[in-house]
């Protein structure tokens, strides 16, 4: 019976609903590991992995180590409280051995011995199936090939369900971002005489406050590069703030989507056409925000929204550059000097220890390994704080990537609009995830398992 719930789950998923997920990074780029025998990294570098307790033996911190660690030559390991797991669509740790057998013995040993009891800490479980969900995904992306990794899949859905918190007690979870903000860690404001010191503006979220939460109308969630290469774990906001306040954010936001021809034909470029420059600009001192949150499951097996901030990005366009440089551009210079870009990352130590809401600031200079917006290389790294030009150089608005939704040949217009609704970004993605193989994978594991 279970096996028939299943096929039907991936019937249905995969030929209704849409495809598997095409992972943003390359095919064709081997795993190599020896590049991690020189690199350096501000990642805490441990070798007693103590996330979800002080004991580098508890099942739970022995769990994430066997799923979230990556070893250079020499023994030096990576991967301790990362954002998200360094996997890569042509990694092999986790679906071969020795790494497979070991995250199985593991996986055996939480759902025989029942690990989700050995806590019962509500922010440690959703963090803990956060961290499993991310794996589970990425099982589905990689190449179609053997070895088999059902048995792996299997395993990680049984936990995930095992951790599920009921709706009511996701809501309860702390608000992060508002814990930081009561620590009073990080200043309120930008500082144009101390440009790289980070800041979090108090009213971000503040559906009356200065900032301006954004919506691009059409179905899908505004920032959709973002949520389909994270494959709708999390939900992405936009907010915007002109130097006049809300008032004259709204303001030039109206002039915006009523500017009749935002778009104009450009046979000689990729896309066909190329961002009309008579379209109102925003002033320079405007600011920009992209938050991360985290998307959870919940005890019925259905999306929640969280206040849990995996993630934020602030841009600060000190001046507007004149130039509107074609997508295929490989000159970032200009833009990196007109924008200062801050950014905030969400760590398991801090939100566990309640400092800061669990956010720490991006250093300048700090170098990641490059997921989102790679070439799909394993352990490729750049710095943090300059990826975002790498794709928003464009002056001002034309930075703006939601504006458009691009084909060969045209482009969909795209309304950015005040979001009046605080859901609605949550929704778009909820919505978006359900089309995806791998939510429809594991809703039929799920389901099998709560028939048996």
């Amino acid at each position: 019976m279970s096996r028939i719930l299943i096929l039907i789950a991936r019937v249905i998923f995969l030929g209704s609903l849409g495809g598997a997920l095409v992972p943003h990074a390359a095919r064709n780029k081997p795993a190599n590991l020896s590049f991690l025998a020189n690199a350096e990294t501000f990642s805490p570098d441990s070798t007693a992995w103590t996330l979800y307790t002080p004991d580098p033996n508890h099942l739970w911190n022995r769990l994430y180590r066997v799923l979230y660690r990556r070893e250079a030559a020499g023994g030096k390991e990576y991967g301790y409280d990362e954002l998200d797991p360094l996997l890569w669509a042509q990694t092999k740790y986790l679906v071969t051995d020795p790494g497979k057998r070991q995250a199985l013995q593991v996986l055996d040993e939480f759902l025989s011995t029942h690990g989700e009891r050995a806590l019962n800490d509500p922010l440690k479980r959703a963090v803990l199936q956060r961290d499993l969900w991310a794996i589970f995904d990425w099982t589905t992306q990689i190449p179609e090939e053997p070895p088999p990794r059902s048995d792996l899949q299997n395993k990680l859905l049984e936990v995930i369900r095992r951790l599920a918190l009921p709706p009511q007690e996701i809501a309860r979870l702390p608000d992060s971002y508002q814990a930081a903000i009561t620590s009073k860690a990080f200043p309120a404001a930008y500082d144009a005489q101390r440009r790289n010191q980070p800041f979090l503006p108090p009213d971000l979220f503040n559906p009356n406050g200065s900032w301006v939460m954004l919506s691009a109308r059409g179905g899908d969630p505004i920032a959709i590069s973002h949520v389909s290469f994270f494959s709708g774990r999390s939900a992405f906001l936009v907010f915007m703030r002109l130097p006049g306040g809300r008032a004259a954010t709204l303001d030039y936001l109206k002039s915006l989507y009523s500017f009749p021809k935002p778009w104009l034909p450009d046979p000689n470029g990729p896309m066909g056409v190329m961002p009309n420059p008579n379209l109102p600009e925003f002033p320079p001192g405007t600011q920009l925000a992209l938050v991360r949150k985290a998307m959870l499951i919940d005890s019925e097996g259905h999306l929640q929204p969280t206040n849990i901030v995996e993630d934020l990005q602030l841009r600060i366009h000190r001046t507007i550059p004149t130039e509107i440089l074609p997508m295929h551009n490989i000159d970032r210079n200009e833009a990196r000097t007109a924008l200062d870009v801050l950014e905030f990352k969400f760590s398991r130590v801090k939100l566990f220890a309640g400092e800061a809401g669990g956010l720490r600031s991006v250093q300048a200079g700090e170098p990641e390994f490059a997921l989102f917006s790679s070439h799909g290389i394993d352990f490729e790294q750049r710095e943090i704080l300059t990826a975002c030009v790498s794709c928003h150089f464009r002056p001002g608005v034309h930075s703006m990537l939601s504006r458009g939704r691009f084909e060969i040949g045209g482009t969909v217009r795209v309304e950015v609009l005040p979001s009046w609704d605080r859901n609605y970004e949550a929704d778009a993605t909820k919505s978006w995830k359900g089309r995806q193989y791998s939510w429809g994978l594991l809703q039929g594991l799920w389901r099998s398992r709560a028939a048996n």
